[in-house]
């Protein structure tokens, strides 16, 4: 059981930062939660707290039964009044509680997820749940800004709630957020003083090389942020599909990436500091006695693997593949000559025969393209174009809508964030159906082992089984981790560490405390402030 107690005479304010008729009290969470535990709203990342509290699971499937016409003897309005058997309850004005399914040590991390923001239920009445959070003028704040300026796809106007209790350490008064998608302009414009900050990609890094600003280019920290590719197991390209479910040829692609090479583009100098091999990120999450979850046995080899390309494994791995999935004469078992229509992403033609045809997907973005573009070169290099040809296909939009979900794709890469303090953040994702299982495959031992894990206590003990499980489907090669997020070049006048950093939930989106100045920081002053950091935090910690 976990209680809280707010501020009191805390107020929400308007788009123009004038306190509202609404106090900010535990109805408002009760109600956001209420709001976030039911079905009909559509609330995508539910499914990683939907056994959390007490009664919450039985809550959303009464809902989702009787919304399906499954339950025909109870009405929605009867299922809606037994919220009170669910883990949250009012204990007055001031006093939230939570009560857990289970004994839970990491749920303060929970909290950073937007799944537990209060929501002021007058207010939503009266703007109407389908255009509440649509505008600015339909929404309040209680936080230490509000935004006064929402311009879609261009810009977010932050300012400086005046009436926020701690406003003495929010320094920064107005904070506009723009959207630039050339990171050349958005290079120029902070040259001009137009922006505070901007990323550099690896051949802007080289530009700056013999130019005044290469003193002030630095490499921001890694992120518990993990890239990894999917192989699509539900795969529409026969060819594919054949191949996919063998161990021998998903261990030949995790020999046949070179991931360093494909991460140089991004950070020309030191690629593989961007490397990470394992799902769960290192430095994050550590037991009761503070070893880190990715140093247990089994998952510290992945951890420690460094890049995995080896030509000559990957090659090894593949004959072995081919031998068991062809005749002896290229023509692979089962398919035959067909037309792969994956339209608008791709459309291409297969003979069911060797070269082996890939579909790998790429946005329309330069960096993208490049990458794809070394990905084909490179399995040519590795495999020979009489073993394998990759076909390149496109998105233009959104990934998950147009590639994703209609499974137009055999392989494909994307980030994943970390969303709360425990392995079955991500790992919880990728059991059978998960939300984030992109490549829709199946392994009841996998499944099993998170189950198994999950009714664990114990930070060891339920460490241990976590990463004997993680360990398993990398040595199985369901999807191939190679990349963290962070640790990219910037520039910027923005202090680093005087804000938020957490890896969890939407802390990355919070400005409390954050320090500019007037000019852009010296590198070697960036590695300055990051070492006194890290000292302070080792005091902290006791180490």
């Amino acid at each position: 059981m976990w209680t809280f107690y707010l501020r009191k005479g805390v107020k929400w304010v308007d788009d123009k930062g004038k306190p509202t008729e609404y106090e900010v009290t535990a109805d408002d969470f009760y109600e956001g939660f209420r709001y976030v535990a039911d079905p009909k709203n559509g609330i995508k990342n539910f499914g990683s707290i939907r056994s959390l509290l007490v009664g919450l699971a039985d809550y959303y499937k009464g809902l989702q039964d009787v919304d399906s016409g499954k339950d025909k003897n109870r009405t929605r309005q009867q299922v809606l009044d037994t919220f009170k058997t669910v883990g949250i309850r009012v204990i007055d004005k001031y006093t939230i509680e939570y009560t857990t399914a289970k004994p839970t040590p990491w749920f303060l991390t929970y909290l950073t997820m937007d799944l537990f923001f209060p929501v002021e239920k007058a207010f939503m009445d009266k703007v109407g749940a389908e255009n509440f959070g649509t505008a600015k003028d339909k929404l309040i704040f209680s936080g230490c800004y509000y935004i006064s300026d929402w311009q879609r796809d261009k810009l977010i106007v932050l300012k400086r709630n005046e009436n926020y209790w701690d406003k003495k350490n929010v320094f920064i008064k107005e904070i506009t957020m723009q959207k630039v998608s050339d990171p050349a302009i958005a290079l120029q414009m902070f040259q001009r003083g137009e922006l505070s900050s901007a990323g550099l990609n690896a051949d802007q890094v080289k530009g700056l090389q013999n130019t005044k600003w290469k003193d002030y280019i630095y490499m921001t920290d890694r992120s518990s942020v993990t890239f990894w590719w999917a192989l699509n197991f539900q795969s529409k390209n026969p060819e594919f599909a054949a191949f996919v479910k063998n161990l021998n040829f998903r261990k030949a692609l995790y020999y046949g990436i070179d991931h360093v090479k494909l991460l140089s583009l991004d950070d020309p100098l030191s690629p593989q500091n961007l490397l990470r091999t394992t799902i769960i990120p290192e430095e994050v999450i550590f037991d009761e006695k503070g070893k880190d979850y990715t140093d247990y046995p089994g998952l510290k080899e992945f951890k420690n693997a460094g890049n995995t390309y080896n030509p000559k494994l990957a090659t090894e791995y593949f004959m072995k593949a081919v031998a068991e999935l062809t005749d002896g004469k290229g023509n692979i078992k089962g398919v035959a000559a067909q037309a792969v229509d994956l339209k608008p992403v791709a459309q291409f033609n297969i003979d069911g025969k060797l070269p082996l045809q890939i579909l790998i997907i790429h946005s329309t973005s330069s960096s993208d393209t490049k990458f794809a573009l070394l990905m084909q070169a490179m399995f040519k290099d590795v495999f020979g174009p009489e073993n394998v040809e990759v076909v390149l296909g496109q998105y233009v939009d959104d990934q998950y809508d147009e590639v994703i979900a209609p499974q137009k794709f055999d392989m494909a890469y994307d980030s994943f964030r970390f969303a709360y303090g425990d392995p079955l953040a991500q790992l919880g994702r990728l059991v059978t159906g998960g939300a984030v299982n992109d490549g829709g495959w199946s392994d009841p031992e996998f499944d099993a082992l998170v189950a198994e894990a999950d009714k664990k206590i114990k930070l060891s003990d339920r460490y241990a089984i976590f990463a004997k499980a993680e360990a398993m489907i990398l040595d199985r090669v369901y999807i191939i981790p190679f990349r963290c997020g962070g640790s990219a070049y910037a520039i910027g006048n923005v202090v680093p560490y005087t804000y938020p950093r957490s890896g969890f939930g939407v802390t990355r989106f919070k400005y409390k405390g954050m320090k500019l100045e007037s000019k852009p920081l010296l590198a070697s002053r960036v590695e300055e402030i990051r070492r006194q950091f890290y000292a302070d935090l080792e005091k902290l910690q006791g180490k």
